[in-house]
Order: C-alpha cells, then structure tokens, then sequence
C-alpha cells in the first residue's frame, strides 16, 4: 500500500468497525449501531467477491445477501443521504449484443412476471436456478436480483446503483497498477491464457465479427471510485453506468496483441494461438467457456457519468493514452515476470 496509509490512519479520520457481513446486523454491537443510525450521512458498499467459477449459492451469499442486509441497516440511519451499491454492468448479461442502457432490464421472456423473491428462496435452498444458463456467471445473476430486490424491499431509500464494467487495475490512485489479484478479471484471463503454452485456443467469434474486434470493456478501479465519490457529491440517485465509453475501449484483438507484443522471447514463441470461428455451435476452449463476455459485443451507455471526463482535480476521470498505454505495458510484464518465476520454480 501507499506510504500514506499509517498517516491517514493516524489523521484519526478513518474509523474500523469489525463485523461478519454474514449475520444480522452484520453482527455489531448495539451501541455501535446507534452510532451510525446517529452520524452517517453516505454509505457506499463495495463488498463483493468476484468469482465466475463460484457456485450460486456462495455467489449469492457473497454478492447478494450482504447488499440486502447493508441496505436494512441504512434505512435506519437518521441522518442518511445516499446508498451507493455497486453492482455490474454484466447483471443484463441475458440482454443480446447491443445497447445496455442505464435502467432495470428483466428477462425478456418474464415479461415482468418474475418473482425476484421465490428465485432468492429457490436458489439458497436448492442451489440452483432455471434460468441461471441465461447469465454470462452466478455473480452476474446474483447482481441482477440484489438489483431487482433492493427497490422492492426499500422502496423510500434514496438509492444509486453502479455498474461498473470489467474492473481493471488503478491507472493513478492509489498508485498505479493497484488491486487485488483476484478483482482485476483481465489480469486473470492473461495468467490463464498464458498458461495455455504452444496450444491452439478456438474461441466464438462476437456476432457480426470475424476475429475479436469486439470491445472488452474494461475501466480502472479508481475511475470506478472517483465516479462514486462525485455522484455521491451531487446525490445522484437511480442507475448509472462505469465503463470505457469513461475511459480507453480496448478491443479483445487489442488485448492479444498487447500480450504478443509484450512477452519477453523465452515466452513469445510458445504462446497460445487464437482461432476465431463464427460456428457458435464448435466447441471452444476451456478459457473462452470460463470468460463468456469476451464473445460479446456490449455496447454499455455511460451517458449520465459522461460530464466527468470534463471535471477536473483529483476525481477526474481524464486520461491520455500513452499514460493508458504505459499502464498496460507495465502490467503485461507484471504478469510475464510472476510467470516465469513461477516457472523457474518448478525447475
């Protein structure tokens, strides 16, 4: 973390509160929560545990539940403003290649009939869910009924959901290339690409594409976090989106090309080979089945962040390319560095 973490913690200004977001109340004492009820006037809950291999149940119990209950507790503080819940751009992933807008969706074939309660119920008694097939991951699905469910249950709250796209490390703050290993999917699909040494990988082909010049949208982790902190400045409440339209669009051709171009020599020449085909019906490799959003092409309207690549200061959200290339350049040999120590390790 940065050098300025003991300073800020000194400051007085940042106060930890240790609880178990898998209890009532999340488990705090009495007191304290009288305290909060007293005090908070913004919350903002960004808990999740990003996960496409989870099951539903522990995808729900991770990215659903804690939203519910967090929301639960908001609504008895006094003096609130605004809760801002995270969720994901993916939560539509049901939705056909195209516009996503910043609204709710629900299954089209539901017309609107679905009961976003029963399919809680159903899913942590059975772990499973009939239309959990529709979903691009069991996080996806668990967002998109924490979305359904939280207007239901707190109809008076002031509420803004953001749906972030694919989070990617930070390009600035807190220092660049920051997050967590298992937060940042791209990261992740580069490890497992990687891995994949002299192989053929055949991968779906977006629809109306040949190879993979659809967009995989992806936005840093501290662009997400400055959009949050200045929505919550002018209380925006409703739905809004966080993606590349904000940033840098990177096509997924862009992404191989970025680790083609970046591997050192002793990795070039073994790295996996991509074949594209336009038969959705062909078997695909492992990864292409693990990370569905890559075969798609989402076009994610981020119209009412858009006036904040015009702000300017510390939540700005402007950028420059080279600085978004260099980033990227970096993190590629972040990930081939840890590669080929892990490699020497088994040697």
């Amino acid at each position: 973390m940065p050098d300025q973490v003991q300073a800020i913690l000194a400051s007085g200004k940042v106060h930890f509160i240790v609880g178990d977001m898998r209890k009532a109340d999340f488990g705090l004492k009495n007191e304290v929560l009288e305290e909060l009820r007293e005090q908070v006037t913004l919350v903002i809950h960004t808990a999740a545990k990003i996960s496409l291999e989870a099951s539903l149940v522990d995808a729900f119990e991770n990215n659903c539940l804690p939203a519910l209950e967090m929301a639960r507790i908001a609504s008895r503080f006094r003096r609130l403003k605004l809760l801002i819940q995270l969720s994901t751009a993916y939560a539509n992933s049901f939705l056909p290649d195209g516009p996503v807008l910043e609204r709710p969706y629900t299954l089209p074939d539901h017309d609107g009939d679905d009961d976003p309660e029963e399919e809680l119920s159903s899913i942590l008694t059975l772990n499973q869910s009939p239309i959990a097939n529709r979903f691009s991951s069991p996080y996806a699905q668990a967002k998109y009924i924490m979305e359904r469910l939280l207007p239901r249950r707190f109809p008076l709250l002031p509420i803004l959901l953001v749906r972030p796209t694919i989070f990617g490390q930070a390009l600035r703050d807190p220092f660049p290339l920051y997050g967590l290993e298992n937060s940042t999917p791209m990261n992740k699909f580069f490890q497992h690409f990687l891995a994949d040494r002299g192989a053929t990988q055949v991968w779906h082909a977006a629809a109306g594409y040949t190879t993979g010049a659809n967009i995989i949208d992806e936005i840093p982790v501290d662009f997400v976090a400055n959009a949050c902190l200045v929505h919550a400045a002018t209380r925006t409440t409703g739905i809004v989106q966080v993606g590349a339209q904000l940033y840098e669009p990177f096509t997924f051709d862009a992404f191989l090309e970025m680790a083609v171009s970046n591997a050192p020599p002793a990795i070039l020449r073994d790295l996996p080979r991509v074949v594209f085909t336009e038969d959705l019906n062909a078997p695909q490799c492992f990864l292409a089945e693990l990370v569905q959003v890559a075969s798609r092409h989402w076009l994610f309207d981020c119209g009412r962040s858009y006036w904040l690549k015009q702000l300017g200061g510390p939540l700005s959200l402007q950028q420059c390319k080279p600085q978004v290339d260099e980033v990227n350049r970096r993190r590629l040999q972040q990930i081939y560095s840890r590669l080929m120590k892990k490699e020497k390790a088994r040697l």
